[in-house]
């Protein structure tokens, strides 16, 4: 009877080791679940082991890599989440028939349409079986799996409950993702609409106003006031191309250099929260994106001041970044967390009330869900609000700016007529 050679970790994340002689490796996985053993390895025995690494404490993290370059960042491709997510749902399913987690990984690996998912994965599975903690593993990647994603998959490590753990993150990453589209969707017209408009002006005062200033500079009458001022705007930019070209370069780069700073960051994003119409939007979404983090992971037993350092960057927004920062030095310093957040000032009474509440029943990840839950609802329906309302005021607002340039124009030609009765045409 064949024998086979195993690695597999306890409830407590403790890592195991052996030989097992059995008929098949479905043989094995069965005495693995009876000896209460999640399978990470399973080799027939006639296959030398892969060498083991020193092995980590349990649920031990591996230091994050070193920070690339801004450069680099920029011209890196990420992986997207949706693929993300979906990883998780496909390990998760594996996990829960029993299949080895190396394998699982594999597999996963090879029918992956992303390619730089695909590669992540197959040294994900080598790194697991050379005997690291999935976990520890995935923090390589920082890339591919967040914070959040390495937290949770720790945690269920050392539950020993890896499988339900990933499908509750897989069901996170899919809402959060569906929202996150909603919002970008409803930020894509109007920012379309502005380029478009730009686009436009920028035709109308670098081509089609010359031509008319050719023709008026025939003309013997004094032209329109309104037709004077964009007839000067219009020579001003053209006489001046090159100006003005330099001076937009310059102002786009201190606005690049600004907002890298952190102040310039912070005041931006504050200044989101401000804008009319999407203001109250983007304040939402940051708030829902904080409460659902925040509340899965206190949901699967990370310790609190982990999980304000991990949601810092979850909210997409440096103010409330910030504000975070705040909240977690004052839990640590002793104070709870609705009063924390309360004297920040950057997070809704709301938001705060229910998480008083929360500490107080004893289930805080259970409001902050909820609370997620309102706002979600909140956003998707201010989502739908501004899809029937933006179109209509951008097209408008666009054909009131061009009725008026057009307008301007055309003045002299409704006194065209008069010129040509009076002899003040030129030759």
């Amino acid at each position: 009877m064949p024998s086979y050679f195993y690695r597999a970790r306890d409830t407590f994340g403790r890592a195991h080791e052996g030989i097992e002689v059995a008929a098949s490796e479905d043989e094995v996985l069965r005495a693995l679940s009876q000896m209460q053993l999640t399978p990470v390895l399973i080799e027939a025995r006639g296959q030398a082991p892969a060498t083991a690494a020193k092995p980590r404490p349990a649920g031990a993290i591996a230091a994050e890599p070193a920070r690339r370059p801004w450069v680099q960042r920029l011209l890196t491709r990420g992986v997207q989440p949706g693929s993300v997510a979906l990883c998780a749902r496909q390990l998760s399913t594996m996990m829960s028939a029993g299949l080895p987690l190396v394998r699982a990984l594999r597999s996963i690996a090879r029918d992956q349409t992303d390619a730089r998912l695909a590669r992540v994965l197959e040294q994900v599975g080598d790194d697991v079986q050379k005997g690291e903690s999935l976990a520890t593993a995935l923090s390589r990647h920082p890339d591919a799996f967040g914070d959040v994603f390495v937290s949770l998959v720790q945690t269920g490590e050392v539950s020993g409950t890896l499988d339900d753990v990933l499908s509750h993150t897989a069901g996170y990453l899919e809402r959060a993702e569906l929202l996150r589209l909603k919002v970008e969707g409803a930020l894509r017209y109007p920012t379309f609409i502005l380029s478009f408009a730009t686009a436009v002006l920028a035709a109308m005062f670098f081509k089609i106003v010359p031509m008319f200033s050719d023709i008026y500079a025939r003309f013997r009458v004094e032209l329109p006031a309104p037709t004077r001022l964009l007839l000067g705007i219009s020579g001003a930019l053209t006489s001046n191309a090159w100006l003005v070209t330099v001076l937009l370069a310059a102002g786009l780069t201190l606005l690049w250099m600004w907002l890298r700073t952190e102040a310039g960051r912070v005041r931006f994003d504050t200044m989101k929260f401000q804008l009319p119409l999407f203001g109250s939007l983007i304040r939402m979404y940051a708030m829902t994106r904080y409460a659902r983090t925040l509340g899965i992971l206190l949901g699967s037993g990370t310790n609190i001041l982990y999980a304000l350092r991990v949601v810092r960057p979850i909210a997409g927004n440096r103010m409330v970044g910030r504000a975070i920062d705040s909240v977690r030095t004052q839990v640590e310093g002793g104070a709870s967390l609705s009063r924390a957040m309360s004297e920040t000032g950057a997070f809704p009474d709301m938001l705060v009330q229910m998480t008083a509440t929360g500490e107080e029943t004893g289930r805080l990840d259970e409001m902050l869900s909820r609370t997620a839950d309102f706002y979600e609802q909140r956003v998707n329906a201010k989502v739908e609000g501004l899809s029937s309302l933006v179109e209509p005021v951008a097209i408008v607002l666009l054909g009131i700016v061009i009725a008026l340039m057009l307008v301007a124009l055309y003045l002299p030609i409704f006194n065209l007529g008069h010129a040509m009765r009076s002899g003040m045409l030129g030759s």
